[in-house]
């Protein structure tokens, strides 16, 4: 042993007795704790915050504000107001908006906000609001107008949930409001329910007086789910001819006739239109002639597409989701079904015709609440060697009803491969009845193989 007090690199205590390492780790606990008592801890009581200034509401005796809305008046406090609404803050404190002293405030606001606003002005005070559909729209737009983001994301979540299809009652009503106040996500979602519905909705009682901008935006929504173009066609001289839009209509056949798809009406509907009287109306003729037209030389093209390297890309060509373009239908509780082949017709080629010469096989598996299709076309269905189809699938409730829709883009089948279609059904309870939709589509040059 050397003078150092150390063997083998271990050093002694000072009675040259070998430290234990129960007494190492008590010395390293001991130091850690120190080093964490240093450490801050942030604490909350959130709820004890909210019940405190949840007990201001609507006491006179300490408001320093009150907020005139017609007849109306509400007693408030003027940080409480400001601490949710840059809006009020500015109108509150703003050197350049408020006045020295101010208690009193008038505000104009619509009826739907007005008879909501006494349940607006609770929750800057208990972050804590009930919400009907009826109520929504009201609340919607105050939380808007004055900038209250919390109030306004959890407004648009619970509308975003009852816009769902098949709701498509409120769909249609909060429709236009989203797009007023640019909220993309509750645009999104009405327009898929209404799309989905689009059978129903042209049936209503209210359909020839929706407004311009609506049915516009109906008739270039691709995922329309509807019988066939020509229903959609015939909905639309309804809408045209309604004393509503009669005024008008030159310019609106002369906007909306090249959103309807006509080349993909079979031969007979089209030689309807043009033996029809609206063919010879004046405002009409110039721009039904030339869509008519339009769909002849498709057809004439279609057959020949690969020979004349002919493209037609433009969603005025492409097919919607045609309830008659239905080749099977499937009870989703039907275990017979599973992993069974089954045998299916198309028209063979994109030109649409009653003849479903176009023969497909698919095979449905199950695991869990998801689905997936086989999809394998025959010769038959082929031009050229190749067959360009969608496909679609269409889940509705046991009201028949539109619950979900799930579609892959073009996909060019032949011989040597398959379309797969993969769907997670996302609400498995309500889901009973699901129908395959295949459409042939021309040569694009966007297609997938």
């Amino acid at each position: 042993m050397d003078g150092n007090n150390t063997k083998s690199g271990i050093g002694l205590g000072s009675d040259g007795v070998i430290p234990s390492m129960e007494v190492k780790n008590k010395r390293m606990d001991e130091h850690e704790q120190e080093n964490d008592d240093e450490h801050e801890t942030n604490l909350k009581d959130e709820r004890s915050f909210i019940e405190n200034i949840s007990k201001f509401y609507g006491q006179i005796d300490l408001r320093d504000i009150t907020l005139n809305i017609g007849d109306d008046s509400y007693s408030a406090h003027k940080f409480v107001l400001a601490k949710d609404s840059d809006v009020f803050r500015a109108m509150l404190y703003d050197d350049n908006w408020s006045k020295d002293n101010q208690t009193e405030l008038t505000l104009s606001e619509t009826p739907e906000c007005r008879a909501v606003f006494d349940k607006f002005l609770r929750y800057f005070y208990t972050a804590d609001i009930s919400v009907t559909v009826e109520s929504s729209v009201g609340i919607l737009c105050l939380a808007d107008k004055y900038c209250v983001t919390s109030l306004k994301n959890l407004c648009t979540k619970y509308m975003i949930d009852k816009a769902k299809s098949p709701k498509v009652k409120n769909a249609l009503s909060w429709y236009a409001w989203s797009k007023a106040l640019g909220l993309t996500e509750l645009i999104q979602q009405c327009a898929e329910t209404i799309a989905w519905n689009t059978g129903p909705l042209l049936k209503l009682k209210e359909w020839p007086g929706m407004d311009f901008d609506f049915v516009s935006d109906l008739l270039r929504n691709e995922d329309l789910v509807l019988q066939n173009e020509y229903l959609l066609y015939e909905s639309l001289l309804q809408w045209l001819f309604h004393e509503s839009h009669r005024s008008d209509l030159r310019e609106n056949a002369s906007k909306l006739f090249p959103l309807i798809r006509f080349p993909q009406m079979t031969v007979n509907q089209l030689y309807q239109i043009e033996s029809s009287d609206i063919v010879e109306q004046e405002e009409c003729k110039d721009v039904l002639n030339s869509l008519v037209c339009k769909a002849y030389r498709f057809r004439s093209l279609c057959p020949s597409q690969g020979e004349l390297d002919v493209m037609f890309n433009e969603p005025f060509y492409l097919p919607r989701n045609y309830l008659d373009l239905v080749v099977d239908t499937v009870r989703m509780q039907n275990t017979l079904r599973f992993g069974i082949q089954v045998d299916v017709k198309t028209y063979a080629g994109p030109v649409p015709t009653h003849k479903r010469e176009g023969e497909w096989k698919i095979t449905y598996r199950k695991n869990g609440d998801s689905w997936t299709l086989q999809i394998f076309c025959h010769d038959s269905a082929t031009v050229n060697g190749e067959a360009r189809v969608q496909a679609s699938v269409i889940v509705y409730d046991e009201d028949e009803k539109v619950i979900q829709v799930e579609q892959v883009p073009t996909f060019v089948c032949s011989r040597g491969n398959n379309l797969a279609l993969n769907l997670n059904v996302t609400n498995p309870d309500d889901s009973k009845v699901m129908a395959i939709i295949l459409k042939p589509v021309p040569k694009t040059s966007e297609t997938t193989s």
